[in-house]
């Protein structure tokens, strides 16, 4: 299969719903900084929702509860220079302990900011992430 994605990556993510606002994060990778919702990879061995729990803690402080599923998706994308095949799951969670961690986790995280979910700041996301963005207002009425 010539062109076609030789890597695949499983994340999932989980959008935190708060006096009317959604969490995410300002993450670093290579140089640059972009905003998405707290989550990340699955790891070899590891289950989405124990991803999706050890991510959430580890980029905002904040321990969750999965409450439904919103959204899936399924795309190759060009990322780090090379075409990737990403699956992203993103849940409905709730806060169930932790302390927020205002300005991120000192790691790849740099900041946390909430947002009104019809106004977000879609031109700074992940790429993968902008589709499920322009859906969300309709996942939360």
């Amino acid at each position: 299969m010539s062109g076609a994605s030789r890597v695949f990556s499983c994340r999932i993510y989980g959008v935190l719903r708060e006096d009317g606002k959604v969490l995410l994060t300002r993450s670093a990778f290579r140089g640059s900084s972009f905003i998405n919702f707290p989550g990340g990879g699955v790891e070899i061995g590891e289950g989405p929702m124990s991803a999706l729990l050890r991510e959430f803690v580890e980029e905002t402080g904040l321990a969750v509860r999965p409450v439904r599923a919103l959204y899936s998706s399924e795309r190759a994308h060009l990322s780090t220079q090379a075409p990737i095949q990403i699956v992203s799951a993103y849940w409905l969670v709730e806060r169930v302990g932790g302390k927020l961690r205002a300005g991120g986790n000192d790691d790849d995280v740099l900041d946390l900011l909430w947002a009104d979910p019809a106004r977000l700041p879609v031109e700074e996301m992940f790429p993968a992430d902008r589709e499920f963005a322009g859906y969300l207002p309709n996942f939360l009425d």
